[in-house]
């Protein structure tokens, strides 16, 4: 069906490109053989207008032309056509350093969809770079963007195609869930966190919503408005406030444990006597964030109710938040415990990654307009080229073979071969003519090059160029540009953070060994390791080096926050083939696995299942409990982690959004690891 679909579009496409004068619906019916087939006229109006839709969407501008000046909007007297040339790429030529930040930012998005969008864009845009660039050759530096909340992707197309919207959102400052509807403006990220600015209809005024407060699915409506004049979303970034850690908590810690806590600490007070508690004094900004990262270390630390020198409410308000936040983790572990998981029942997100028609249309094109430019390519490169196999090649190439000009007669089809191994086309060339980028792949790539504003040591005059070049090849350069943004994830790097920064890209640069002290944080220990780094990259908040280490003989990734000291060890050892084989692979935090957990996450932690690189996902429905709603709403992730610690701070840290289901060695040990940090505060205090 889906195949079907495809051809019915690449038809309708041909047809409105082919004749100058247009087309009619009547004549469009029986032109289209999926058209001619339809069972009633209410079907095919339905599949037409969908169709348009499609092709608009797809960036091909179609005409309606009135054929009776007295009944303009007599649809059915309308003639439809795609002028030859309205959807052409504009002339465009790229430096070398644009070429280069170019093929950064598309490669930046972890996320499988949206990273697509933005390689199709880089494609799209081949002819202008003048060529693209070795992917068996990792660039030094690669920002990396991850956009882990559900409803991104529809926020971001409803930005760019100006539709109002609808959701459930939880406000930080009531904890009450309201349904919001806004004229979304824009999108980007700051501090780690994704947002969308628009005006809210109930309230009357501009709003600005975190996107990982957003409860529910977001519902893009139909209706469309005019965003305002002027409006920058990386300007509506800037004027957040950049909140310094002006206040200051006190935190018991246990002699030996926390340290990351203690690396944020500004002032420490070593325990007076055998059996007591050191003290951290702790600055920070964000309460939640603060909280996150007292809970992640479980029974190990406490927050008490009157600290030393501090605000009593400031106290109370830190130890509230992780309470709650240890609460609820007791609460989602008691409740899945033990629940059962059929591996059968597929999760949402294999639909979701499901090629729709536009996306296998838009494959279809690229196809032709890469064989009209190399005719007698090999048929695996062409493969290669697209991300397929030789197999799903073919099935798009027959699928060229039956498409062409109305009539359908065989010299008004496309010719498509490949019996020898290499791939020609012709008679398609109204399809060979390079097309402008989409909106949605535009968008994906303005994305990634505002990221790179934000790295260290960035070409900001490459990016900024390249940023406009790539808004006006979509044809709306100034909107367009404006409605995406992104801004550094910490306006001032901390010193320490600053200097490791520099040591270790120099160390890239110039091939040279280094030796770190490393904070593992599911071991709560600092160990010293030697090893030859080969790329720096940026995960949404963190940045990261992807290092050989000498000691267990693997490729790892070190957070750079989590190492208190670096120094140069001498030049960097020559690279075995694992070691080459395993540069070459993309960049993903984290580490071996050693223990494998069932996690049950709910919307809100879905995300963890791809940043863990989960085995296997499957929807998980309570026994008894509700088929929809948010309560339903929950998906089960095999996923190997190298501790149980690791697992029992990952539970702590996102406090109700994730529990253990299994195995049950693992459960009890979690269990025991909140019910003992939550403890420690008292069961009043307790939610």
């Amino acid at each position: 069906m889906a195949a079907r679909s495809t051809e019915r579009l690449l038809n309708l496409l041909i047809a409105l490109v082919s004749r100058e004068r247009g087309y009619t619906r009547a004549e469009l019916r029986e032109a289209v053989p999926s058209y001619a087939e339809s069972a009633s006229d209410e079907a095919f109006e339905r599949m037409f207008e969908r169709d348009k839709a499609e092709l608009r969407d797809l960036g091909y501008p179609i005409e309606e032309v009135s054929e009776d000046p007295l009944f303009p909007d007599d649809t059915h007297g309308h003639r439809y056509r795609i002028p030859r040339g309205s959807f052409t790429l504009p002339p465009l030529q790229f430096t070398a350093e644009e070429s280069a930040v170019l093929a950064l930012a598309a490669n930046a998005w972890t996320d499988a969809s949206l990273g697509e969008l933005a390689r199709r864009a880089l494609r799209k845009l081949e002819p202008a770079i003048g060529g693209l660039p070795d992917d068996d050759a990792p660039p030094l530096l690669q920002p990396t963007l991850t956009a882990h909340e559900p409803s991104f992707e529809p926020l971001l197309s409803a930005v760019v195609r100006h539709r109002e919207v609808r959701f459930d959102y939880l406000a930080r400052s009531t904890d009450q869930l309201t349904t919001r509807r806004l004229r979304p403006w824009g999108i980007g990220s700051r501090y780690g966190n994704w947002y969308v600015v628009g005006w809210d209809l109930d309230r009357k005024d501009s709003r600005t919503f975190r996107l990982s407060r957003i409860m529910s699915d977001v519902t893009v409506t139909r209706k469309e408005f005019d965003p305002p004049e002027g409006f920058s979303m990386n300007e509506a970034l800037s004027h957040m406030v950049s909140h310094a850690p002006a206040r200051t908590v006190e935190v018991l810690a246990r002699p030996g444990h926390a340290l990351m806590l203690r690396r944020m600490a500004s002032r420490q007070q070593p325990a007076a006597a055998a059996g007591e508690w050191d003290r951290l004094h702790i600055p920070f900004a964000e309460t939640e964030i603060l909280a996150e990262e007292i809970a992640a270390a479980g029974p190990g630390v406490v927050v008490p109710e009157g600290g030393d020198g501090t605000a009593p409410t400031m106290q109370a308000e830190v130890r509230a938040a992780v309470v709650r936040r240890l609460g609820s983790a007791a609460a989602a572990v008691a409740a899945f415990r033990g629940v059962p998981v059929d591996w059968t029942v597929k999760s949402r997100k294999g639909t979701r990654n499901k090629l729709s028609t536009a996306d296998h249309l838009s494959r279809l094109l690229e196809i032709v307009r890469w064989v009209y430019a190399h005719q007698g390519a090999e048929l695996e490169e062409t493969a290669r080229r697209f991300g397929i196999t030789d197999q799903e090649l073919i099935a798009d190439l027959n699928t060229l073979f039956v498409c062409g000009k109305p009539g359908h007669m065989p010299d008004q089809l496309i010719d498509a071969s490949w019996d020898d191994g290499h791939v020609y086309l012709s008679n398609a060339d109204e399809l060979s003519d390079p097309v402008r980028l989409t909106q949605p792949e535009a968008s994906a790539l303005l994305v990634g090059l505002q990221t790179l504003r934000t790295v260290p040591g960035g070409d900001s005059e490459a990016v900024a160029s390249a940023i406009a070049k790539v808004a006006g090849a979509a044809g709306d350069a100034g909107v367009l540009a404006n409605a995406v943004g992104a801004r550094p994830i910490t306006d001032t790097p901390a010193p320490a953070l600053a200097d490791v920064m520099a040591t270790v890209r120099r160390a890239v640069e110039e091939r040279r060994r280094i030796r770190i002290r490393y904070v593992v944080p599911s071991r709560d220990e600092l160990t010293e390791r030697v090893v030859d780094p080969v790329q720096v990259f940026s995960s949404n908040t963190h940045w990261y080096v992807r290092a050989w280490c000498l000691t267990s003989e693997g490729m790892r990734n070190f957070r750079l926050d989590r190492i208190s000291s670096v120094e140069d060890a001498g030049p960097a050892g020559e690279r075995p083939a694992a070691q080459e084989a395993a540069a070459a692979s993309p960049p993903a935090p984290g580490t071996p696995d050693t223990v494998e957990v069932v996690l049950i996450t709910d919307r809100r932690s879905r995300w963890i299942a791809d940043q863990y690189h989960a085995s296997r996902t499957a929807v998980v429905r309570m026994p008894g409990g509700p088929r929809t709603g948010p309560a339903a709403d929950h998906e089960a992730a095999l996923i190997g982690f190298q501790t149980v610690e690791a697992v029992c701070a990952l539970v702590t840290r996102y406090g109700g959004q994730l529990a253990v289901a299994g195995p049950e060695d693992v459960v009890a040990q979690v269990e025991l690891w909140v019910n003992s940090a939550l403890r420690a505060y008292g069961a009043s205090e307790q939610p």
